[in-house]
């Protein structure tokens, strides 16, 4: 039999499990954050050296931007960090599209390097090899780009 001091130890515990969990709520409070960068020196800037690899690559007629929007996904300017951090993707939805921290958990990493785990096929849609709709297939520094920045935990800058 339990003992009322148990008891109290035990609902003591509880209330501080589930006071941690809360974290900052809806109340307007900041987050504590949850991914720290694995990478030292200076960030990749996600404006200056991700953007531009979508809008060579994937934010173009017939892939990526409006009007077709292929997987959901809206990768031009001013859109596409909303649209793939932090974001379920639509073939995947257990997968984050990025996965700040984790590039092997992030759906975008995967279908640019052809992952086994991917659904349809690899993009930019036939690289290697030759691309559609005029994309440019990502070269091995671009690809890297987007793991280091997935890495330093997908900044907004």
């Amino acid at each position: 039999m339990r003992t009322p001091g148990a008891a109290r130890i035990v609902l003591l515990a509880l209330g501080c499990v589930l006071t941690g969990c809360a974290g900052a709520g809806g109340g307007g409070g900041a987050a504590a954050p949850s991914c720290k960068s694995q990478v030292p020196g200076n960030p990749i800037s996600f404006v200056s050296n991700i953007q531009p690899i979508f809008d060579r690559s994937c934010a173009l007629s017939g892939c990526h931007t409006p009007p077709t929007l292929n997987g959901g996904l809206d990768l031009s300017p001013g859109k596409s960090f909303a649209q793939i951090v932090g974001v379920s993707s639509q073939q995947v939805p257990r997968v984050k599209r990025v996965k700040p921290g984790d590039p092997d958990a992030s759906y975008l990493f995967q279908k640019i390097t052809g992952a086994p785990t991917i659904a349809g096929v690899m993009m930019p849609q036939g690289c290697p090899g030759s691309p559609l709709n005029g994309a440019q297939c990502l070269t091995p520094d671009e690809i890297e780009a987007i793991r280091t920045w997935i890495l330093e935990c997908a900044p907004h800058k």
